[in-house]
């Protein structure tokens, strides 16, 4: 699926990982999803998968995405979070909630352009949410991931220390 009903985040790691932690960085994922009632989890090589939420409330965080995964990869001399979101059940949905909206207006002398209207005011809402709340879901978890393995990581040099003064 492409853009704009397949959303993906890279987020880089400062943790590394290895052979030895990566089960325990997935586990965290899952975790991190399960607590936002995402529903049906499952964990394979280097991956986290899920379908749906968990939750019956309409605005629930998984609720509006058909499915997501959260894959970790080495690019660059640095590890990534890759997280991927599908939404083609939203663009259906509202497309024909849209479509309904715009004959019922046309039925009854209404302008044309309703349906269009709907479908921009139902769909990109929607969607600018969903964009925006999963984004963060993506820099939560990778923050989490670094803080999990935080005395493994490399020590700030004084020039990274100075750079970051300077912003003050």
């Amino acid at each position: 699926m492409t853009f704009p009903i397949s959303v993906k985040y890279n987020r880089p790691l400062k943790a590394t990982i290895t052979p030895d932690n990566e089960q325990q960085v997935l586990q965290y994922i899952e975790k991190s999803i399960l607590e936002d009632k995402a529903d049906n989890v499952a964990i394979q090589s280097l991956y986290v998968t899920y379908k749906g939420s968990t939750s019956s409330w309409n605005w629930a965080l998984f609720k509006g995405i058909d499915n997501g995964t959260f894959r970790l990869f080495y690019k660059n001399n640095c590890w990534f979070l890759n997280y991927q979101i599908n939404m083609r059940k939203l663009f259906i949905y509202t497309l024909i909630m849209s479509a309904i909206m715009g004959a019922y207006a046309l039925l009854y002398g209404g302008p044309w352009w309703v349906g269009i209207a709907a479908f921009c005011w139902l769909c990109g809402g929607n969607w600018l949410i969903n964009i925006v709340r999963h984004g963060g879901v993506a820099s939560d978890i990778a923050f989490g991931i670094d803080e999990l393995f935080g005395d493994q990581l490399p020590p700030e040099s004084e020039e990274d220390k100075e750079r970051l003064k300077s912003w003050f």
